[in-house]
């Protein structure tokens, strides 16, 4: 009788490794990669040195030290004055002058609103400044620029042209007392003065004062003609164009007038000059 013996999966046809084989390839995977990591770290220190080395040549080269700073933007402030606020001594390094710290210093200055600065290789500093425009000077105690936004940002000097609208009714008390309210008052008499501006409508070509009421609203005076026109709180660019119709009439008439009342903008009111005598 013939014995069978059957082979599965071919088990048997597989040479077994012993453990000291196993621990041979184990150690010499170990191996390599140990000197792979190694040569990765000497590559990256090398590289790391050059770069320092480099750095430390770079700031010492005098090809790169500063010798030029050029200032763009500037009408109402002097360039000198910005030279000043950089405090940039002597001919430093191009690559350790700080560019935030540079914006910083100068954004610290009420008449500059933006600035932005960039370098120029290989010794040159370009500064681009964007002043405040101011549109209005806000009557307090003492006379204050105010912008487009409503910022107040610095006081009217003693030979500074005053050729802006004045703003009127507000006090220094007033307006740390309230600040909500007049910082409504303040954006609502800009609202009017930029509505004013666009459509230039006569009476109103030139305005010499906007006077703020916390009940009654906008007033405003001509500079020309010094009339008084009460605008209320709303409607403006309506209003403004049905007092040209009215201001057109009055002139043909030859009437002179001391105040036209625009609150209700069905109903405007005209008072009369009085004539001399009466």
């Amino acid at each position: 009788m013939t014995e069978m013996v059957t082979l599965r999966d071919g088990k048997f046809l597989r040479p077994r490794r012993n453990e000291e084989e196993k621990g041979g390839e184990g150690f010499q995977r170990i191996l390599k990669k140990f000197v792979r990591v190694t040569f990765q770290l000497l590559l990256l220190f090398f590289l790391l040195f050059i770069g320092h080395q480099l750095y430390v040549h770079l700031l010492e080269d005098p090809f790169f030290q500063v010798k030029e700073i050029e200032v763009k933007g500037c009408r109402k402030m002097e360039e000198s004055t910005i030279l000043s606020l950089i405090k940039m001594e002597g001919m430093p390094n191009l690559f350790t002058v700080s560019l935030k710290e540079v914006a910083k210093r100068l954004e610290t200055h009420p008449w500059i609103e933006e600035v932005k600065a960039r370098k120029v290789f290989p010794n040159k500093i370009l500064i681009q400044i964007e002043e405040r425009k101011p549109i209005a000077i806000l009557q307090l105690e003492e006379p204050y620029y105010i912008d487009t936004k409503g910022v107040i940002f610095s006081p009217v000097g003693e030979r500074d042209e005053l050729n802006y609208p004045f703003l009127t009714g507000l006090t220094k008390k007033g307006l740390e007392g309230e600040p909500i309210v007049a910082k409504d008052l303040i954006m609502k008499a800009l609202e009017f003065l930029r509505i004013a501006e666009k459509e230039r409508i006569s009476p109103l070509e030139e305005i010499s004062e906007i006077h703020m009421e916390k009940i009654f609203g906008i007033n405003c005076f001509t500079r020309a003609e010094g009339v008084e026109v009460r605008m209320g709180w709303d409607h403006f660019g309506e209003k403004l164009r049905r007092l040209s119709l009215i201001w057109s009439d009055l002139q043909k008439r030859g009437i002179s007038v001391s105040s036209i009342d625009c609150n209700d903008l069905k109903r405007m009111v005209v008072k009369k000059t009085p004539r001399k005598g009466n």
